[in-house]
């Protein structure tokens, strides 16, 4: 049994699932059980981005691109216009694209990649604690707050939902992709499912558990669908042999071969795109 209460109903009925993991019996959430509090500053700083959990993100930028263009479309849907924040900006790849439609800020706790995205694209992207800013410190409130494969990495995601709740307009659009842990391919995986990974994943969502937790801070939610993704031959041979088959020898000769340009886009349909909005 686990000591603090489930994030999405409260509930304290915390239960052992798919040995290192905890799933609420009462709403079906699961967590990671950790011994100790996670620092995500000292998780996502340094190699992170190049090397401990992607190849090299910077330079699959053209794929980022071809992801954030879609959901970008699915966004344009909804709104026009406005104050677009984003949670966990990364390189700046989304911000860069939604510019010309919207007043953009973005936090990101990876400071050389924030630094990138500042210098490259001029866009407005912060290390500081999101947290702790208020409306006033972005130039006032929000239209779109998107959290693209961000909020299975934080450690107290209700706070953050609260807190762009607290920094949203009326009607303004939350969209948030996640691993969607009720999917078939989850399921049929168990432990084995490539989404799970603590402590950089700590939270696992499904189509119910989500929208409840959303719904708790003032969001209907609108729209969930499974999404593909566009991803580099190299990054995925990385995430297999390196990542996870400890092969590093077998990637090196591998990778020799494959040009950089080489991808494609797959929807496995366990991660999904959630689209709510404020009340």
């Amino acid at each position: 049994m686990a000591a603090s209460p489930c994030l999405v109903c409260g509930a304290t009925s915390l239960e052992p699932h798919l040995e290192f993991l905890l799933k609420c019996a009462s709403c079906g959430f699961v967590t990671a059980r950790l011994d100790s509090p996670t620092d995500a500053r000292a998780l996502y700083e340094g190699a992170y981005f190049k090397g401990e959990e992607y190849l090299d993100y910077a330079a699959d930028e053209a794929f980022f691109k071809r992801n954030f263009r879609r959901r970008l479309t699915q966004v344009l849907e909804r709104r026009q216009g406005g104050r677009l924040l984003e949670i966990g900006a990364a390189y700046g790849f989304f911000l860069d694209l939604a510019r010309p439609y919207f007043d953009v800020v973005g936090f990101e706790v990876n400071g050389e990649a924030a630094r990138f995205g500042r210098d490259k694209f001029a866009v407005d992207i912060r290390t500081d604690d999101f947290l702790a800013v208020g409306v006033d410190d972005i130039g006032g409130p929000v239209d779109v707050t998107v959290m693209w494969d961000v909020i299975e990495h934080l450690e107290r995601p209700d706070r953050f939902i609260e807190h762009v709740a607290a920094m949203s307009k009326p009607g303004a659009t939350l969209h948030i992709t996640t691993g969607d842990i009720g999917s078939l391919l989850a399921r049929l995986r168990g432990r084995k499912w490539r989404m799970i990974h603590p402590p950089t994943h700590l939270h696992y969502f499904d189509r119910r558990t989500l929208p409840r937790l959303l719904a708790k801070y003032g969001f209907r939610t609108l729209d969930v669908r499974s999404v593909g993704v566009a991803r580099s031959f190299r990054q995925i041979l990385y995430s297999i042999l390196v990542l996870h088959l400890r092969r590093p020898r077998a990637y090196e000769v591998l990778a020799r071969h494959i040009p950089p340009a080489w991808g494609f886009r797959l929807n496995t349909r366990d991660i999904m795109q959630v689209t709510a909005a404020r009340a």
